[in-house]
């Protein structure tokens, strides 16, 4: 039953970024519907004004269901970090990641308190979690670099491609966050909102190959199980 259990947390793992990535763009997709029928506005709005109004229901869900599959995504990536190396700190793993706990924590409030409700709560909360998620991108980066500059001994993180793709999504997540926030634009905080969803596909690889550890693992305690009890 064990077995079974982590078996799909760990499959579970692999499938989650994209379900994350899924509930943002149909989220946003849904709610944009709801608000163009009901102002027949055709500009982009930005995305608080998708979570006013009769949208606001749709909004919600969206964004807690997003938010509860971000904490699992983290969870699992510390617990990935955790098991792959042993040159980084936990304590330092855990400091990083709590920043982007915080980040969901902003969403969260930004999620439930809606530009109705209360204005400057819901803008605070926005600057927050972009703020947050910015800098965990950032020294999440580091880290990724830092275990690739080690990896004579921390062989599981020996590719190149993941500290570029890390360090591209989260410098243009930076770039994007800071001219939506100083200039006001519309199209920037869109690709700024979805950055953070193209960050965590870089899990993906060493999500899969975890998985596929696991199952040759119990695989082959299952054939060394089958062995013994056929001898007896």
């Amino acid at each position: 039953m064990a077995q079974a259990v982590a078996l799909i947390w760990y499959w579970s793992l692999v499938i989650l970024p994209f379900t994350a990535m899924i509930t943002f763009i149909s989220t946003l997709i849904v709610c944009r519907q709801v608000v163009q029928n009901i102002w027949s506005e055709t500009n982009l709005p930005y995305i608080s004004q998708l979570g006013i109004g009769l949208a606001y229901p749709y909004f919600v869900f969206g964004f807690v269901i997003l938010c509860l599959q971000m904490v699992l995504i983290l969870i699992g990536r510390l617990q990935y970090l955790f098991r792959s190396q042993s040159v980084i700190h936990r304590v330092t793993l855990c400091t990083i990641h709590a920043i982007a706990f915080i980040s969901a924590i902003f969403l969260l409030i930004m999620t439930i308190v809606s530009l109705d409700h209360n204005v400057y709560l819901h803008i605070i909360s926005a600057f927050g979690m972009f703020g947050f998620i910015s800098l965990y991108c950032l020294l999440h980066s580091i880290v990724v670099f830092y275990l690739y500059l080690r990896r004579s001994i921390v062989p599981l993180h020996s590719n190149i491609l993941w500290p570029i793709w890390f360090f591209s999504c989260g410098v243009l997540l930076t770039i994007f966050a800071s001219i939506w926030i100083f200039k006001g634009a519309v199209i920037p905080q869109y690709i700024a909102a979805g950055m953070p969803f193209l960050y965590i596909l870089g899990f993906v690889p060493q999500f899969w190959m975890q998985a596929k550890t696991k199952l040759k693992r119990d695989d082959s305690y299952t054939q060394v199980h089958y062995t013994n009890t056929m001898n007896l």
